[in-house]
C-alpha cells in the first residue's frame, strides 16, 4: 500500500514499514488457519471413513506436515523479501540523507542571503549562514532544518517556538513595499518579484542596502515566500564615492570658466567704484553707477549659487522643473572651453515640466550629456546640439513618460561601443570615464532609462534619451 498524499517523505516510509509488518501478521494468520483447517478436514474425512486409528493418525501427520511445510516456505519467502526490502528502503534513506545533505550544503553555503517566510504570518521559517550572520538577531533566525522527529508532539513543540517575523529585520521606511511584494509573489507564482535599494538591520547596528528577489513556492502544505539577498552596501557606497569623484572633475572643468566669467563683472565693479570716488560726480550718475555694481554682485552670487547647487545636490526625493534644470546646467556648461561654441536648439522645454526627483541629481545628469556631446564634436566647424523634451507613453507598462532628448551633430557612437558606454571607466576621449556611468545610475535612482543610439546616416550624430516617470495628473499640472 502506498503512502497518502501529503505526507513527507520520512513519514511515508515509516508508513509503509508499518503497513508491510501488518502485513506479515496477517500471512502468518493465514497459513495457520489454513493448516488448521486442512488438519480438520483430514481428521473429519477420517472419523467418516471409519479408518483404523493408526492411519488416521499418519494421515493427520502429513496433513499437518504438509500444512506446516508449506506455511515455513512461505514464510521464509517473505522474510527474504522483508530483507531485501528492508536493505532497499535503508538504500533509499542513505540516499535521500545524501542528496538533503547536499542542498543544505548549498542553501549554506550560498553567497547570498537566502530567507524562507510564511506569506500570511510573515514568520521566517528557514534561512541559511550568510542570512544569520548579517542581519540582526541572527542567532534567533532558524537555519537550515535538520532530519527532525515529526511525531506530533515534537511537531507541536517546534510549532510553539517564537518565529523571527521578517518585519523585523527590514526598516520602517522600506516595510510596506517589502510586504506587498511578499503577497504578490505568494500570491502569483509565476512572476517573481524584484526590490531594490531596501534597507535591513544588519549585525552589529549596522543598516544593509540590499537587492531583493521574492518567489512563491507551494510545498503541497502550504506555500511560503523564498527570498534572495544580495548585499550591495559597498557598491552603493562606491557609486556615491564616484559620484563625488565625477562632479569634483566636472567642477574642475567648470573652474577656469567660473573664474573667467566672476572676473569680468569683477573688473566692470572696479570701474565703477573708481568712478564713484569722484567729488564732481552727478546724482544721477552715482545712482546708475551703483545699480551697475549691485548688478554685478548679483551676477557673481547667481554664478556661485549654481556652482554650489551643482556640487551639493540635495539629499531625499522631492519634485523638479526639468526645463529649469535643462537652463541651469546650460549655464554651467557655456564656462567649459568645450561647449562655448556650440549651438544649442532647444524644443518642447519653454514651459514648466515638473516630475519627482533631485533637480541637483538631475543638473548633473543633464550637464553630463551636455558635455559628452561637446566632446564628441571637438573638431566640427558648426557644432550643434539639440535639446527636446516630449510625453511619450511606455509600450510595456502603458504609464505616461517624460522623454528629454540630447542629439549632436558628432560622427556618431562606433557599433563595438554601445553595449559598453555606460560601463564605468570606459572611455574613448582620455577622460575619467565616469560621466554617462553615473548619468545612467541617477537615470536609474529616478525611476527612469537612459539609452545611447545612432541617429540616422543622412543626420548623423548620437542620441542619447532619458526617459522618467510622469504621472498624468502631474503633466495636466504642467
Amino acid at each position: 500500500s502506498r503512502a497518502p498524499r501529503g505526507l513527507d517523505k520520512r513519514s511515508a516510509v515509516r508508513y509503509e514499514a508499518r503497513v508491510q509488518r501488518r502485513g506479515h501478521v496477517r500471512l502468518l494468520a493465514f497459513f495457520f488457519a489454513l493448516a488448521t483447517a486442512f488438519t480438520a478436514l483430514g481428521i473429519g474425512l477420517l472419523v467418516a471413513m471409519d479408518a483404523p486409528r493408526a492411519t488416521g493418525g499418519v494421515l493427520i501427520v502429513c496433513t499437518w506436515g504438509v500444512a506446516t511445510v508449506g506455511f515455513l516456505g512461505v514464510f521464509w519467502h517473505r522474510l527474504t523479501i522483508a530483507k531485501a526490502r528492508w536493505r532497499e528502503t535503508q538504500d533509499w534513506l542513505a540516499r535521500i540523507r545524501r542528496a538533503s545533505d547536499k542542498y543544505r550544503a548549498l542553501l549554506e553555503g550560498a553567497a547570498d542571503m537566502l530567507l524562507v517566510v510564511e506569506p500570511a504570518s510573515g514568520a521566517v521559517r528557514e534561512c541559511n549562514r550568510s542570512a544569520r550572520e548579517a542581519l540582526e538577531g541572527g542567532a534567533r533566525l532558524p537555519g537550515a532544518r535538520e532530519e527532525v522527529d515529526l511525531e506530533p508532539l515534537a511537531l507541536a513543540s517546534a510549532v510553539q517556538e517564537p518565529a523571527t517575523r521578517i518585519a523585523e529585520l527590514v526598516l520602517a521606511a522600506d516595510s510596506a513595499r517589502f510586504a506587498a511584494a511578499i503577497q504578490a509573489a505568494a500570491e502569483n507564482l509565476s512572476a517573481p518579484q524584484s526590490l531594490s535599494g531596501l534597507h535591513l538591520r544588519g549585525a552589529s547596528g549596522r543598516t544593509l542596502v540590499v537587492e531583493a528577489r521574492l518567489a512563491g513556492i507551494d510545498l503541497g502544505d502550504g506555500r511560503v515566500v523564498q527570498i534572495a539577498l544580495r548585499d550591495v552596501t559597498r557598491e552603493k557606497e562606491m557609486e556615491r564615492q564616484l559620484a563625488v569623484h565625477e562632479r569634483l572633475s566636472s567642477i574642475g572643468l567648470l573652474t577656469a570658466g567660473v573664474a573667467h566669467e566672476i572676473n569680468n563683472p569683477l573688473e566692470g565693479i572696479g570701474n565703477y567704484v573708481a568712478l564713484l570716488e569722484r567729488e564732481d560726480l552727478a546724482p544721477a550718475d552715482k545712482r546708475r553707477y551703483l545699480d551697475l555694481v549691485r548688478h554685478g554682485l548679483e551676477r557673481i552670487g547667481d554664478i556661485v549659487k549654481n556652482l554650489l547647487r551643482f556640487a551639493r545636490p540635495r539629499e531625499g526625493a522631492g519634485t523638479a522643473d526639468l526645463a529649469g534644470v535643462v537652463t541651469r546646467a546650460l549655464e554651467l556648461v557655456r564656462f567649459t572651453e568645450k561647449f562655448q561654441a556650440t549651438t544649442v536648439v532647444r524644443e518642447g522645454l519653454d514651459r514648466p515640466l515638473v516630475i519627482v526627483g533631485d533637480a541637483g541629481r538631475l543638473e548633473q545628469l543633464v550637464f553630463n550629456l551636455l558635455l559628452n556631446a561637446a566632446q564628441a564634436q571637438q573638431g566640427l566647424a558648426a557644432p550643434r546640439v539639440t535639446l527636446t523634451a516630449r510625453a511619450e507613453t511606455n509600450r510595456a507598462s502603458g504609464e505616461r513618460e517624460l522623454a528629454f532628448v540630447v542629439e549632436d551633430a558628432g560622427p556618431g557612437i562606433a557599433e563595438e561601443h554601445l553595449d559598453q558606454l555606460f560601463d564605468p571607466f570606459f572611455t574613448t576621449s582620455g577622460g575619467t570615464g565616469l560621466g554617462l556611468s553615473i548619468a545612467y545610475g541617477i537615470a536609474r535612482a529616478h525611476g527612469g532609462t537612459l539609452t545611447a543610439e545612432n541617429r540616422p546616416t543622412e543626420e548623423r550624430g548620437a542620441r542619447f534619451t532619458l526617459r522618467l516617470p510622469w504621472p498624468e495628473e502631474r503633466a495636466a499640472r504642467t
